[in-house]
């Protein structure tokens, strides 16, 4: 009940700022609203071609499970409210996990356009190293063939949401679209060493000297 109740009050919480942030008020209100539309992430996914994810975590501290999607999100997600570009990668083994999430216009490519972070008690140990959106966060991904759905709440941005009625913006996104600590100027990295998935092209030979 008590977690039936978190969530519902964080849909409510989204609903009423995206509410303000439409009446068009000013920079002020907009940002208010892109706050709350970064608490909560509900929505379905679509892929052209089949593809499968079945992770759960719990605030970050433990998750179970794969994915391998790529395809684009209809709901509250990305920091917007629509229909966006996703593509999310994961793996879980209870208090260890990895995650990477990349919206709109990203590039799986480049390390630097994701949110790319550890998870799991073990995880936060061995690379605590993370952008603030998803620091901690409960999330849940369910996809299989061509439709899934998304549901997500990130903690840090209920606070950054509060906090950013007073002008102080804790997840350091008001401005920029992955953010940054407070302690931190824009355009930190945030970034820790990448996961091997085993199945990018490897690195192409060095050339054989002449003979």
């Amino acid at each position: 009940m008590k977690r039936c109740g978190m969530w519902r009050g964080g849909v409510v919480m989204v609903s009423a700022a995206l509410l303000v942030s439409l009446t068009g008020c000013g920079t002020y209100l907009e940002q208010r609203g892109q706050d709350a539309a970064q608490i909560l992430e509900i929505g379905v996914t679509h892929t052209e071609r089949p593809m499968n994810a079945f992770f759960m975590c719990g605030v970050s501290l433990v998750g179970f499970g794969a994915a391998n999607l790529e395809g684009t999100f209809s709901g509250i997600g990305g920091n917007q409210v629509g229909t966006t570009k996703l593509y999310y990668r994961s793996v879980g083994y209870g208090l260890w996990t990895y995650e990477e999430i990349g919206w709109g216009d990203y590039d799986k490519a480049r390390q630097e356009t994701l949110y790319s972070y550890y998870g799991g008690i073990a995880g936060w140990i061995e690379h605590f190293a993370r952008r603030p959106g998803y620091a901690p966060g409960c999330n849940h991904f369910i996809h299989f063939g061509h439709s899934g759905v998304v549901l997500n709440l990130r903690y840090l941005e209920i606070l950054d949401f509060l906090l950013g009625w007073t002008t102080l913006d804790l997840c350091g996104d008001d401005n920029e679209v992955l953010g940054h600590w407070p302690w931190q100027g824009p355009g930190a990295r945030n970034l820790p060493p990448r996961h091997d998935f085993g199945d990018r092209p490897a690195a192409a030979p060095a050339a054989m000297p002449a003979q």
